[in-house]
């Protein structure tokens, strides 16, 4: 938990710096490609991430094959701060915390929603902005078909969730009816 809110720390500091200059985008993209080339280069992951290998050596891998890939100095740099900390494995989660800072300081928020059947256009126009006046924020939305709930919808905003499928409602009504008939 201490390692999220210390990636929190960092995701923000780049991204200020990154809004400054104008390279926030950039970075999101340096960050992902980073990731995706420590879950692929499980080589290179494993020599990064070893606790014995001195700091010398993994900012020498760093220049060699990850700054390569990164157009932003400030990823670079982010990078030695980790490795001279011995924080390299913050770069497994810190893209996903850096979207989040970004998106929260866009004032955009992540709405998942399940429905029974696909909707409409009309519907994901409607949805969406009755999202946007109750968050106040810009809404990404995605959206996920699943039979299961019978009917409604089950929306996910960021930790919270609103619950208004059928299947749900059933269990509710399945519960104080037994609730009933025991008392």
């Amino acid at each position: 938990m201490i390692e999220k809110s210390l990636a929190t720390g960092y995701a923000q500091a780049l991204f200020e710096v990154a809004s400054e200059r104008g390279g926030a985008d950039d970075i999101e993209k340096d960050l992902e490609g980073i990731k995706d080339l420590l879950r692929t280069n499980r080589k290179l992951r494993d020599i990064l991430y070893h606790p014995s290998i001195i700091k010398t050596d993994k900012k020498d891998l760093i220049d060699k094959i990850i700054a390569p890939q990164c157009s932003s100095k400030w990823v670079r740099n982010l990078i030695y701060i980790l490795v001279d900390r011995r924080r390299e494995k913050m770069l497994d989660y810190l893209p996903d915390v850096f979207k989040g800072v970004a998106k929260r300081i866009k004032g955009v928020v992540s709405v998942k929603v399940q429905t029974a059947i696909p909707l409409t256009e009309d519907r994901l126009a409607n949805l969406q902005e009755s999202l946007k006046k109750l968050t106040k924020k810009k809404v990404e939305l995605e959206t996920e078909v699943n039979n299961e709930i019978i009917g409604g919808m089950v929306i996910r905003i960021e930790n919270k969730i609103i619950d208004g499928s059928v299947i749900n409602h059933l269990k509710n009504l399945k519960k104080n009816l037994l609730k009933t008939a025991m008392a």
